[in-house]
C-alpha cells in the first residue's frame, strides 16, 4: 500500500497525475513537466515534498553525535544554518544525503531522503546508543513545501515577514514552523517545515494566489539542470560520493563513521560531469558513453531540458575528461554526439547569482 501525504485530496482536486516513488503515491505533474519547470525558472512554483524525512536530534550531545554521524562539520554551523552533508556506510558509500538544521548545541532537525528514511533512523538509533540524545522522527507531524523560482521572495514574504532577508542556506522559525532558503531547482527559493493543518491551508492559498503546483517530474528536470545528484543515480551505498563531485562536503580532518572505508578506496578514478547531446533522443542511467568507440563511461541521469532547449545529461567519466570533449552516448542501440560540460547547466541560487 503506497503512502500518501497530506495534501494527497488537494493534489486529486486540481488534476495532478501520480506515480508511485519511494513507496509514496506521489504527484508527477500537473499541467506538463515542461510546463511546470519553464515556470520555475521564471515566475515561481510549489513542490508538495512531505514525502522527504524529518528527524530532530536532541540533547546535551546532540552536536557530537551528529559530528560523528555525518561527514561536513556540524560544529562550524551556526544556530540558524542549514548544512548539505553525507550519512556514510562502514565502506564509504552513501546512506543518504541530507540537509542539517542548527537551531542551538543541543537541537537538530535532519531532512532526509524519503527512500532512506528508516535506514537512516535506525543508523541513527544504533549510533546513538553511546551518546546522551534523544531522536524522534517527526515526518508524519509536519508537512513540507517547496516555493521555488525568481519571484518566490515576494511569495513567501507575504505569509513568513521577514524570510526574505534571509541567506541561501539559513532558516527562520515562526512558532512550529521552519522556514529556510534552500531547494532543489537551482533557483531562489525556500521549503517550509509547516505542521499538517497549517500546511495544507497555506499549500490552499498558494495554489488560490496563481502560484503553479508542480511534481515531481519537473523537479527530476530542475535539479539535473541544476546538476544535483539523486539518491539511486548519483549516489548509492555502493558509489562513492567524491565521484559525484561531493567532496568539499566530506570534512577529513574530523572523525565520521565510515571515514576509514571511504579513504582505502584511494583516489576517484571517475568524476560527475555534464553532457549536451545533439537532437532530442534522451539519456537514461545506464546508457554507455563513448570517445572513439572506447567505453568511458555511463549516464547517471538525462532529460530533455525546456529551459535550455536541449537534450542533457549527467555522466560518470574518467577524472581526466576535458570540458567541450566530444564523446557519443549509446542510446537504444544508436550513438548519439554530445559534448562534455560542466554537470551545472543552471544555477541562479542566491550563491552563485551575479550581482
Amino acid at each position: 500500500m503506497l503512502e500518501r501525504t497530506p495534501l494527497y485530496k488537494l493534489h486529486r482536486e486540481v488534476g495532478a497525475k501520480f506515480v508511485p516513488f519511494a513507496g509514496w503515491e506521489m504527484p508527477v505533474q500537473f499541467s506538463s513537466i515542461l510546463e511546470e519547470a519553464k515556470e520555475v525558472r521564471k515566475g515561481v512554483g510549489v513542490f508538495d515534498v512531505s514525502h522527504m524525512g524529518r528527524i530532530f536530534v536532541e540533547g546535551p550531545q546532540a552536536e557530537e553525535f551528529l559530528e560523528y554521524l555525518t561527514t561536513n562539520s556540524v560544529k562550524r554551523l551556526k544556530p540558524g544554518e542549514v548544512q548539505y552533508s553525507l550519512i556514510l556506510n562502514e565502506r564509504g558509500g552513501t546512506k543518504d544525503d541530507i540537509t542539517v538544521y542548527k537551531f542551538d548545541e543541543n537541537r537538530f532537525m535532519l531532512c532526509v531522503n524519503a527512500a532512506n528514511r528508516q535506514k537512516v533512523l535506525e543508523h541513527m538509533e544504533n549510533l546513538a546508543k553511546d551518546y546522551d540524545v534523544k531522536i524522534e522522527d517527526r515526518s508524519r507531524e509536519l508537512v513540507q513545501l517547496a516555493v521555488q523560482g525568481p519571484r518566490a521572495v515576494e511569495v513567501v514574504e507575504k505569509y513568513f515577514p521577514g524570510a526574505g532577508e534571509l541567506k541561501f542556506y539559513t532558516f527562520k522559525t515562526y512558532g512550529d514552523t521552519v522556514v529556510s532558503r534552500t531547494g532543489y531547482t537551482g533557483e531562489d527559493g525556500f521549503e517550509v517545515y509547516i505542521p499538517v493543518e497549517e500546511g495544507i491551508k497555506l499549500y490552499k492559498d498558494l495554489l488560490e494566489e496563481g502560484v503553479k503546483p508542480c511534481g515531481l517530474g519537473a523537479r527530476d528536470v530542475l535539479r539535473i539542470e541544476a546538476g544535483y545528484p539523486l539518491y539511486g543515480h548519483e549516489l548509492s551505498e555502493e558509489l562513492d560520493p567524491r565521484e559525484a563531485n561531493l567532496k568539499r562536503f566530506i570534512d577529513l580532518q574530523k572523525d565520521f563513521y565510515g571515514k576509514e572505508g571511504l579513504l582505502s578506496r584511494g583516489e576517484p578514478k571517475r568524476k560527475l560531469l555534464g553532457l549536451v547531446l545533439e537532437g532530442r533522443r534522451i539519456a537514461r542511467q545506464g546508457d554507455k558513453v563513448f570517445i572513439e568507440n572506447t567505453p568511458v563511461g555511463e549516464v547517471s541521469s538525462g532529460t530533455f531540458s525546456p529551459n535550455l532547449g536541449k537534450s542533457i545529461a549527467l555522466a560518470f567519466l574518467p577524472v581526466d575528461t576535458q570540458k567541450e570533449t566530444t564523446v557519443e552516448v549509446e542510446i537504444r542501440g544508436k550513438r548519439v554526439k554530445a559534448e562534455v560540460v560542466s554537470p551545472r547547466f543552471i544555477d541562479n541560487t542566491p550563491r552563485r547569482r551575479k550581482k
